[in-house]
């Protein structure tokens, strides 16, 4: 079968691979629809803080299962990390600092004809059936955006809170998409790929601003009378526009890093103001089944249209292609891989 891996020198590579053997409490799915995400393209080229496993945006259809709890021809999602619920973090909270979050994994990866969920996987409950009539490209849309709501959760978001967003890429679209479902009073992007603020603004965003050309601190102070905004959320791979977020945000306000930075990275911030203002920073990392339910209720509802930022779908067999797509911000918004 064929499987895509990390490329010696960066990149990505189609490789054969042997079938997995599904042991007892395991299955194996295949692989209909899978999308190419942030931390793809970081494990690709860059310098990631996550183990090399391509492919966690997947659903597919199992095609053997040695579990009580699936048949053969199921329809499922499958998030590829899961905590104990035992230890200190999971009873604390912070469910994604378990010790078991990121030893755990589906093999080869989730862009693969075929994968095998461990035991382990199901047993804490990262498999999710979905309805036969859900549309597998909607339906990989379900980690992301349980990544969001996750992410929305930790910045203390509710009905009426004015937010920033620096990126629309494919994350940052989710985060307009949700914001404005969810009742945000004011959506404010800053984004200076044209392709990319064009979907920002069909997507609902209040204003849409290319911060190199406008000012984008005082688009987001006429929104709010002055104040600043609520929450800012960096939604780029890098931390540099960071004080941009920081700036955009009102005195108590609350900046929140979802981006996953590469591996060492670095930037500057003005401490002083970031103190005598109380601005708090919080991080956002990945999300637990709790955010993929909620996800899946929410695609249920058949009011969702996640699938509209996708600009592209490839086979398998061109995921080099798909990865140098996804990678061009001024081409591409989302890229998904489909055999």
């Amino acid at each position: 079968m064929k499987a895509v891996f990390v490329a010696e020198g960066g990149g990505v590579v189609v490789k054969e691979t042997s079938m997995p053997t599904v042991e007892d409490g395991e299955i194996l799915v295949r692989m209909k629809a899978c999308g190419i995400d942030g931390t793809d393209l970081e494990k690709a080229y860059g310098k990631p803080l996550t183990p090399p496993m391509l492919g966690h945006e997947v659903v597919g259809v199992v095609e053997e299962s040695k579990s009580e709890e699936f048949e053969e021809g199921d329809h499922v999602f499958v998030h590829h990390h899961v905590s104990c619920g035992k230890c200190y973090f999971c009873l604390n909270g912070s469910l994604t600092m378990c010790p078991l979050f990121l030893k755990t994994t589906i093999i080869p990866c989730g862009l693969a004809e075929f994968f095998k969920v461990p035991r382990t996987n199901l047993e804490r409950g990262s498999v999710l059936k979905l309805p036969s009539n859900l549309d597998w490209v909607e339906a990989c849309f379900i980690e992301p955006v349980a990544c969001v709501l996750r992410a929305l959760k930790r910045a203390g978001f509710f009905a009426g809170r004015s937010v920033s967003i620096v990126g629309a890429g494919p994350t940052g679209s989710l985060f307009i998409q949700l914001l404005k479902m969810l009742g945000a009073s004011s959506v404010i992007v800053a984004e200076i790929s044209p392709l990319r603020m064009g979907y920002a603004k069909m997507l609902g965003a209040d204003v849409v601003v290319n911060p190199i050309q406008e000012d984008f601190i005082q688009a987001c102070r006429e929104k709010t009378e002055g104040r600043g905004v609520d929450i800012g959320f960096l939604a780029t791979p890098s931390v540099k526009p960071l004080q941009l977020v920081i700036e955009s945000v009102r005195r108590g306000g609350v900046v929140c890093i979802f981006g996953a930075p590469e591996k060492g990275e670095k930037t500057a911030i003005d401490f002083s103001s970031l103190f005598i203002n109380e601005k708090n920073i919080v991080t956002s990392y990945s999300t637990t089944e709790v955010e993929t339910n909620m996800a899946l209720d929410l695609l249920k509802t058949g009011r969702t249209f996640f699938k509209k930022t996708v600009t592209h779908v490839f086979g398998l067999a061109d995921a080099e292609k798909a990865f140098e797509t996804a990678r061009d911000a001024s081409k591409s918004l989302k890229v998904v891989i489909s055999p």
